[in-house]
């Protein structure tokens, strides 16, 4: 993103993903300088902070940042696993779903729909759609089915009709 893309239109993320029982709140803000403030902080189903991370990042080095922090964690995970299992391999690079980034269609949109309201889980949709946990996420936020930051709850497939108990 260049100086004047993000001076004409700043870029604020506030997201919320539950995986397991961690809950991750991403905060991404502009700053004057031209550069985003990130804070990411975990905490377990009780509210209490497990993991906190901030700092700021120069938009051009994010996709560097992304390789350094990938491996580094990964290390971490290594070095940090359980004793006498030897050293545990570093993960494969991640490949990326064969439609992340691509435009939505009128067509995708409602499908999407269909299926959260279904009952379909976030990997499952992932998969289906060929795109990222967190891109499924933003899209049903984006057309109102989760309330921005909310948990994943899809509504009941088949809701009860008259005289049910």
């Amino acid at each position: 993103m260049t100086d004047t893309a993000l001076r004409n239109s700043p870029i604020t993320l506030d997201r919320r993903l539950l995986l397991g029982e961690t809950d991750y709140q991403v905060t991404v803000f502009p700053t004057e300088d031209q550069r985003l403030d990130l804070c990411i902080v975990s905490s377990d189903g009780d509210g209490q902070v497990v993991s906190e991370i901030s700092g700021s990042l120069a938009p051009a080095d994010l996709p560097g940042l992304t390789e350094v922090l990938a491996s580094t964690l990964a290390g971490l995970i290594a070095m940090t696993g359980p004793p006498g299992g030897g050293q545990a391999p570093l993960p494969a690079p991640r490949r990326h779903p064969p439609n992340q980034g691509a435009r939505w269609t009128p067509a995708d949109d409602e499908r999407l729909r269909t299926r959260y309201r279904e009952g379909a889980g976030q990997v499952e949709l992932a998969t289906e759609f060929g795109r990222t946990t967190g891109g499924v996420r933003a899209r049903l936020e984006h057309l109102g089915e989760i309330p921005p930051g909310g948990r994943w709850r899809p509504p009941r497939a088949d809701p009860p009709g008259p005289g049910a108990a």
